[in-house]
């Protein structure tokens, strides 16, 4: 060590076993994702091909958006189950602000206007989600849960249960138009995915949701305005809640106000498959969008291998199951890591 350098030693073979074992756990869904591809190309006839990859991708849209506003949820230490209800409720109020059909509005507005209304309907449930969740510090499960229950409601009373069709046809450009043979939504998709990944890992926002997540008292102690956090998390969180149930009467031409039901689960899934912990402070959306592609790649080899559809909420719980644990052994490994680390610095 000479004129105050410091001499830096290679890492050595107990470093590399840290860094191997760091890495595998934290992108096991990434192996278990082309593991899956690489069975179902060689064992299902037809899989293997650019449309049905972009099929599964395509597919996969509606979730995956509803996963990034989720996995913003769970890092900060919260949830939302209200998401699958705001998309539903977007879904059927889009459609009948733009319908001509009989349970429509009459109105016949623009789709982009409706989107614009939608929009603000979702940051309205997420301002209410905030305000009992950060304000009167109410169990965020027990809110949303509610507010679950209420705007599903809601749905079911606009049309009394009755769905809407008869859309303009520049309400489906959004899902017709095409890429080099991609549909849009495809495209739009990844962009949401790059957008928000950097946010919440390049940005004081994302790094805030990450500390408050953590522990919500010392972030609260370091100066960062928890409840504000809050606030902006949920009121992201029903915006692209809202947008997803917009993009889903675009691709059905119409709604139901049953529309979304049972993507909760799916939202849920693909989070805590990618590695985002229900503790909060831990996830990424580069593993969630590995989770989507996962159940998505599932439901796609199932149906093509006439399987019953009842087998893949059987996969996908367990799945979910297996992240569960491993987000446990990662938790249970991460000090010991940290200390054989440690120990040879």
């Amino acid at each position: 060590m000479t004129g105050g350098s410091v001499a830096i030693s290679p890492p050595g073979p107990g470093d590399r076993t840290i860094l191997v074992a760091r890495f595998l756990l934290d992108n096991l869904v990434w192996l278990i994702l082309i593991g899956a591809m690489l069975v179902f190309s060689l064992g299902i006839d037809g899989f293997a091909s650019t449309q049905n990859y972009i099929n599964i991708v395509y597919h996969a849209v509606f979730i995956g958006i509803l996963a990034i506003a989720e996995t913003y949820c769970l890092v900060s230490g919260q949830m939302d189950l209200s998401v699958e209800s705001v998309a539903g409720f977007s879904a059927i109020l889009s459609a009948y602000l733009a319908g001509s059909s009989r349970f429509a509005s009459g109105l016949e507005l623009d789709p982009y206007l409706t989107l614009l209304i939608v929009l603000a309907l979702g940051a309205a449930v997420g301002m209410v989600n905030a305000f009992f969740v950060a304000r009167l510090h109410i169990n965020a499960f027990l809110v949303t849960l509610s507010t679950f229950i209420i705007v599903r409601g809601l749905a079911l009373s606009l049309t009394e249960g009755k769905g809407v069709t008869a859309l303009p046809d520049s309400f489906r450009i959004v899902d017709t138009f095409q890429i080099a043979g991609i549909p849009l939504m495809v495209f739009l998709m990844i962009g949401f995915y790059i957008v928000f990944f950097f946010v919440l890992m390049n940005t004081r926002f994302g790094r805030h949701i990450y500390v408050t997540g953590g522990n919500a008292a010392a972030a609260q102690n370091f100066g960062i305005n928890v409840r504000g956090v809050l606030f902006r998390v949920f009121m992201l969180s029903g915006m692209l809640a809202a947008l997803a149930g917009w993009l889903i009467t675009a691709r059905s031409d119409g709604a139901t106000p049953a529309a979304a039901t049972g993507f909760l689960f799916e939202v849920l899934a693909a989070a805590v498959i990618g590695g985002v912990s229900l503790q909060g402070g831990v996830g990424s959306l580069v593993g969630v969008f590995a989770g989507v592609l996962l159940l998505s790649s599932i439901h796609t080899a199932l149906n093509m291998t006439a399987i019953s559809p009842f087998v893949s909420d059987v996969v996908r719980g367990a799945l979910v199951l297996a992240a569960i644990v491993l987000d446990s052994l990662k938790r249970t490994l991460d000090p010991y890591l940290v200390t054989r680390k440690g120990s040879r610095e």
